[in-house]
């Protein structure tokens, strides 16, 4: 397949965004359950307890096997693959598995990782509005140095800073400014009349998270997107 219509990750861009996805939707057991097997072998098992399958880890070969949560699993499969020395072969695995899309092992420039099929070069968006009533809140500083360059103090009064512990600041959208509480969808989304479609009426300047959407078929999907 031409590289085009691939992406790279080196290993360690695979493993953050296996680690984004794991943190961006809510638990996705039976996804957990099949990369287990590939990340932590005989150190996984599943058994039926009270008629339900529950999972079972061992952080150690001498120490007993312990019952995980859905949550908990998932943070210990990142926790994992950050600290374990991953081979390419099994990080594709792993992402063909999470992004639901064909993944292989490769390298460019002299780096190992995998190539990951791009999954949206033959996306249309149908305009359903779905992805603006799912809201990911998030954006980014060069989105708000945009609509400050453009005076756009009715997009800016949407948007929140938060100094974070780290020194970094976090800018979350669309937070409404009467009441500070995260918008039901998101305040730019307009209706056509007397129809089903929607348009964004920020579209030139509309977020980064905007303009990238969706990021794969998945994501698409776990948003609601009726393609």
């Amino acid at each position: 397949m031409s590289q085009d219509l691939q992406t790279f990750l080196t290993l360690a861009q695979a493993i953050d965004a296996v680690a984004a996805d794991f943190g961006q939707y809510d638990p996705q057991p039976e996804l957990f359950r099949k990369i287990s097997t590939l990340i932590l072998g005989s150190d996984f098992k599943i058994s039926i307890l009270n008629g339900s399958e529950r999972a079972w880890i061992r952080r150690n070969n001498d120490q007993p096997f312990e019952l995980v949560n859905d949550t908990a699993l998932g943070f210990y499969l990142i926790h994992v693959l950050e600290t374990i020395k991953i081979d390419s072969a099994s990080m594709a695995q792993i992402c063909t598995q999470v992004f639901e899309t064909p993944a292989i092992p490769g390298e460019l420039e002299g780096e190992h990782g995998v190539w990951i099929e791009n999954q949206m070069n033959d996306f249309v968006c149908n305009r359903c509005g779905n992805c603006c009533r799912n809201l990911e809140n998030a954006c980014v500083r060069e989105d708000l140095q945009l609509w400050e360059s453009l005076g756009r103090i009715d997009i800016l009064s949407w948007v929140k800073k938060k100094q974070l512990d780290n020194g970094q600041v976090q800018y979350r959208a669309w937070i409404d400014p009467q009441t500070g509480q995260p918008a039901d969808s998101c305040p730019f989304l307009g209706q056509h009349p007397d129809t089903d479609l929607f348009y964004c009426t920020i579209h030139a300047i509309k977020p980064l998270v905007c303009r990238e959407y969706p990021y794969t078929k998945k994501h698409a999907k776990k948003t609601g997107c009726r393609k």
